[in-house]
């Protein structure tokens, strides 16, 4: 048998599988669903977060909870990851253990326990998860940027949900979603860590080979909308003969169409003001958001770059300007959040003591805006690209961190080497470019911002 190769490989039940080496002692293993909240049904936002959470709770074989106090007992540790444009399922133990991670993954992916019982539980997770974000004493300031920064995609919703959209959701509906949602073959499984490639490629055929997609589930109290058993094992054993290894993914141009539906983001037509009431913030705050494209669009190591260039790491400009120099901003962020069918440029700031929000945001578009007149000296384009190479490279990353970086490149762009083709684009970049860029995307674009006073009425400012 050969070993796997680097890219993704398809199974006969349709499922793609990943496996890279990484030195250490632990190893990952990580699944994830082309299903994110763009995917939850009108009326419906949180769907794809609470279908996630009953993949992650019980199965035909570990009780509620059985997977994770295995998981604890081994010294390892899984959590769950809800994304606009994905959903995934994360574990990271000792290298030993890898192969009962493997077959517990399979045992969730092909016999989730999608009952009343189970569902109530997960309608209760799914809340906490929602409520836990709105103790921030900002998050009213963070909902209106997902809210007014998208003006007709799904994006604007967000991941986690609303709980009173599926108060009376019913075990046929979530059947039914799981089924159209959540097969084997929409699925990415990605191992990495310290192991022997042949063998994991027999556990992953022995483990993960004999599960079907889903067929459509029917209504009535009898219908499954889970696939058929993963084995006939329901613990780990040595494999019998595996099928031959298969041949690899078609490539990303005659395929990616075919996996991932694009949704149209309306362009914003001018710029916005609108104020926000913050009653338990401590400090006034202010956030600018424009509209960024797609994230397979061309520009889109432009964006990296030039993110780089503001506001990664603490030297970028416009901490050194308004924290450090002129002392308006207490604190301050730039966010390139890029989906698949749209994103956004975020800065944000914490008014320093006796600033108001407005003065703040005026300082803080100025700054933005002075990428596109005062040059990018070497210094700044050399550090700018250090700090963006070392966030790509993966020559020294921890098993956890590669199948992370493995699978949302693959979720979100339909390709696991997308990182690496954006390093060798932005890395022939120069500072003249950039400006260039900026001058066209951003000075001349529209622009959204956000006042959040403490006590200040809210509204839309004149």
């Amino acid at each position: 048998m050969s070993v796997p190769s680097p890219e993704p490989q398809r199974l006969p039940n349709g499922l793609l599988w990943l496996a890279r080496p990484v030195a250490g002692t632990q190893a990952a293993v990580r699944v994830v669903y082309r299903c994110g909240g763009r995917d939850d049904p009108t009326g419906r936002s949180g769907m794809t977060h609470l279908v996630l959470r009953l993949v992650a709770g019980a199965s035909r074989y570990l009780e509620p909870g059985q997977f994770n106090r295995l998981i604890a007992s081994a010294g390892g540790r899984s959590g769950l990851e809800i994304d606009e444009d994905f959903a995934a399922l994360q574990t990271v133990v000792p290298a030993q253990q890898l192969e009962r991670v493997l077959w517990a993954e399979a045992e969730r992916m092909s016999n989730p326990r999608l009952e009343p019982d189970t569902l109530a539980t997960a309608k209760q997770q799914l809340r906490q998860a929602v409520t836990a974000p709105q103790l921030n004493p900002y998050a009213r300031l963070d909902l209106a940027v997902q809210r007014s920064g998208y003006l007709t995609h799904p994006y604007q919703r967000g991941a986690l949900g609303d709980p009173e959209q599926l108060k009376d959701l019913d075990i046929d509906a979530v059947r039914a979603f799981h089924a159209g949602r959540f097969g084997c073959d929409r699925a990415l499984l990605v191992v990495t860590g310290a192991f022997d490639e042949a063998a994991v490629a027999r556990w992953v055929l022995h483990y993960f080979g004999s599960i079907r997609p889903p067929m459509p589930a029917q209504a009535g109290p009898t219908a499954a909308s889970t696939p058929g058993p993963v084995s006939t094992a329901s613990q780990p054993s040595s494999p019998a003969a595996a099928p031959p290894m298969p041949s690899p993914l078609p490539s990303a141009a005659s395929s990616t169409s075919a996996l991932f539906a694009e949704l149209r983001e309306s362009r914003r037509p001018q710029s916005q003001t609108l104020k926000l009431s913050l009653a338990r913030a401590p400090l006034p705050a202010a956030a600018l958001v424009w509209q960024v494209p797609r994230i397979d669009d061309p520009s889109t190591p432009m964006w990296q770059l030039a993110h780089a260039l503001l506001g990664l790491g603490r030297s970028g400009r416009l901490t050194d300007t308004l924290v450090d120099e002129k002392a308006l901003a207490h604190q301050l962020s730039l966010r390139l959040d890029v989906h698949r069918d749209a994103g956004l440029l975020v800065a944000q700031a914490l008014a320093a003591h006796g600033q108001t929000a407005a003065p703040v945001a005026q300082a803080l578009q100025q700054e933005v805006l002075r990428l596109a007149d005062e040059p990018v000296t070497d210094e700044e384009l050399n550090k700018a690209k250090a700090l963006l190479r070392r966030q790509t490279l993966s020559d020294d990353w921890t098993a956890d961190r590669l199948a992370r970086s493995l699978g949302t490149a693959w979720a979100v762009r339909g390709d696991v080497g997308a990182p690496a083709k954006d390093m060798a684009a932005w890395m022939k970049l120069g500072g003249a470019d950039v400006q260039q860029f900026w001058r066209k995307q951003v000075v001349q674009a529209p622009v959204l911002t956000l006042l959040a006073d403490i006590g200040a009425a809210a509204g839309v400012a004149a």
